[in-house]
C-alpha cells in the first residue's frame, strides 16, 4: 500500500480532510510511528488504526502540520489590536482580565504573539487591564519548544524589526524570547477533542486545525466545543483563509470585514 492509500483510508476513520496533509511531513511522522510500534508497513498500521480507537484517536494530532510562525497573516493581527480586543475590554465592564486560549499553539508562536500584540498595541492604553493566555497542543515536541521559547528567523521573518528587536535577544543563531512575553502564557497538554476544555473565554483561537483538516461529524463536533468554551458574545479567530462549515451559523457570527474572525451566539 502506498502513502496515498493509507492516508485516504485511514482519514475516513476519524473524519479528516485528507487531502489538507502535507505528505513530506505527515509521512515521516507516520514512518517514525510505525517504528516505535514495530510495524513493518502502512497495511499493518492500517489494521491496527481499525482495530484500536484509541490509537485512531490520536491520528489527526499525529499527522497535522507542528511548524507555524509569529505573525502569521499580519492583517489579522493589526485587526485583533485595533478593533477585537478594544472590544472585548469595552465588553468586560467590571471584569479586568481578557481570557484566551489558543487551541493547537505547535511551538508557541501564536500565543506568544497574542502576548506580544497585548504589550505593544492595548496595555500602554489600558492600564487597569490584564490578559491571562492558555496555549494548548497535544504534541509533547511542540510544548516543549513552545517552553524553551527559543526560535530561528523562519519563525521570524514577519514579526516587524523594532519588535524583534525588543522582545527577543540573538544567542548563538537563534532568538529567545523575552521573560515578560513568556510570562502571560500557560502552557498545557490539551486534546482540542476529547479533553475538557476551559470555559467562558474571551477569546478562542483555533487557527489552520480544525477548520483546516477536520470535516463531517469531527468538524462539526469541534464548532460545538469550541462555542461552548467560548463565553456568550466571545470572540473565535481562525486563519484568514479559513471558513467555517455551513451549520455553523447557529453558532456563530461572521464579523463582517474581518476574515477569520466571528462571534459567538447566545
Amino acid at each position: 500500500m502506498n502513502f496515498d492509500r493509507f492516508l485516504q483510508e485511514a482519514a475516513l476513520l476519524e473524519g479528516l480532510a485528507w487531502r489538507k496533509y502535507r505528505r513530506r511531513s505527515a509521512r515521516r511522522r507516520v514512518e517514525h510511528r510505525l517504528m516505535e510500534l514495530g510495524l513493518d508497513g502502512f497495511d499493518a498500521y492500517l489494521e491496527l488504526l481499525r482495530s484500536d480507537p484509541k490509537e485512531t484517536s490520536g491520528l489527526a494530532d499525529l499527522m497535522r502540520v507542528t511548524v507555524s510562525r509569529f505573525f502569521r497573516e499580519r492583517e489579522q493581527w493589526r485587526i485583533l489590536a485595533d478593533k477585537v480586543l478594544p472590544e472585548l475590554i469595552a465588553e468586560n465592564i467590571g471584569v479586568d482580565v481578557i481570557r484566551a486560549w489558543s487551541a493547537g499553539c505547535c511551538g508557541g508562536e501564536e500565543p506568544y504573539t497574542l502576548a506580544i500584540v497585548w504589550l505593544e498595541s492595548i496595555a500602554p492604553f489600558h492600564p487597569g487591564s490584564a490578559i491571562e493566555i492558555l496555549a494548548s497542543d497535544i504534541d509533547e515536541a511542540s510544548l516543549e519548544r513552545a517552553c524553551a521559547a527559543s526560535y530561528d528567523m523562519g519563525s521570524l521573518r514577519e514579526v516587524p524589526p523594532d519588535t524583534l528587536a525588543h522582545y527577543l535577544t540573538r544567542e548563538k543563531g537563534h532568538w529567545s524570547l523575552a521573560g515578560e512575553v513568556k510570562g502571560l502564557v500557560r502552557l498545557e497538554r490539551r486534546n482540542v477533542m476529547s479533553d475538557p476544555l476551559p470555559a467562558g473565554m474571551d477569546l478562542v483561537l483555533c487557527r489552520y486545525l480544525a477548520f483546516t483538516y477536520y470535516r463531517g461529524e469531527r468538524l462539526h463536533a469541534a464548532t460545538v466545543r469550541l462555542w461552548e468554551t467560548l463565553r456568550p458574545g466571545g470572540i473565535l479567530m481562525v486563519g484568514k483563509k479559513e471558513r467555517l462549515p455551513g451549520g455553523a451559523s447557529a453558532f456563530f457570527d461572521p464579523w463582517s470585514g474581518c476574515d477569520g474572525f466571528y462571534r459567538r451566539k447566545g
